[in-house]
């Protein structure tokens, strides 16, 4: 798989936004900000097909990694940890029913802490929404998503497990996830820009999630008074609505989902409000 050459990327890139005209990003309302990137949706989708291609240009495998990577995950975790949770039943469905939604989470942000420095040539050349190459990486990561969930339907057919009626919160838990993700680019983006410590810092706070929300134990193990300290974590009903798929026992009620609900508009408004906020000062970092 060829990736473009930076020329041809540059020549597309600039055809497509020449006839454009974008508002005055900084101070611009949330709705009015939302409207600017769904106008110019062409370029991100350009972005994202360009960092595609790029991930997976000089691979043998190419896009079979998507598979690969998230299978692995699910065997060293089901190896390394099988003997400590003979409890649960289809430890790997167990496991890959969450972890595959904590990679999405932990990718998208990790991405995007250098979205705005990767691409600061175009961003000052090119008069687009700046927020549209956070958003590139966050619907990177989400396609990478979609691309592993093969990997999760041929576990379940090895175990021959079949989906609970809390299937259909699925599509609610795909889309809060996909807000409290664009919400983190365009914030740790921003942030990460003008503070050089914020890198170091997503990164322990990443290493603590993993452990400290729901992935690889449920919810309804922990004792009642850490139980709803951890449900306040947006990511936390997120994770139990996708584990409820398969493993419908494990469901702990509402009260999480609800917690998911109003985290991931929190995150997603305050993600767009922060990158309007700090937008100047980051251009000048540019």
């Amino acid at each position: 798989m060829a990736a473009p050459t930076v020329d041809e990327f540059s020549a597309d890139f600039h055809r497509l936004h020449e006839a454009t005209t974008i508002r005055r990003s900084t101070g611009i309302p949330f709705a009015d900000r939302l409207y600017d990137v769904w106008v110019r949706r062409d370029v991100l989708r350009m972005l994202v097909d360009r960092g595609l291609k790029a991930k997976y240009s000089s691979s043998v495998l190419g896009y079979a990694w998507s598979l690969i990577e998230p299978a692995m995950f699910i065997l060293t975790y089901f190896l390394l940890l099988k003997i400590f949770h003979r409890s649960y039943p289809m430890y790997p469905l167990f496991v890959g029913s969450t972890v595959l939604a904590w990679q999405w989470f932990n990718g998208t942000v990790t991405s995007s802490l250098s979205s705005l420095r990767s691409n600061a040539r175009l961003i000052t050349s090119v008069n687009l929404p700046r927020e549209i190459y956070p958003l590139a990486d966050a619907a990177q990561k989400a396609v990478e998503y979609f691309l592993s969930l093969p990997i999760l339907l041929v576990v379940a057919l090895l175990y021959r497990a079949t989906p609970s009626y809390y299937a259909i919160l699925l599509p609610l838990a795909l889309l809060l996830q996909i807000m409290i993700c664009v919400g983190m680019a365009l914030l740790v983006s921003a942030l990460n820009t003008v503070l050089r410590d914020v890198q170091r810092g997503i990164g322990i706070v990443l290493r603590m999630m993993f452990y400290l929300i729901p992935v690889l134990y449920p919810l309804q193990r922990l004792p009642a008074k850490y139980r709803t300290l951890e449900a306040l974590n947006p990511l936390t009903g997120i994770l139990e609505m996708q584990r409820a798929v398969w493993f419908p026992g494990y469901w702990t009620g509402w009260q999480p989902v609800i917690n998911s609900i109003i985290g991931a508009c929190i995150v997603l408004v305050g993600g767009f409000s922060v990158f309007a906020r700090t937008e100047r000062t980051v251009l000048k970092e540019l």
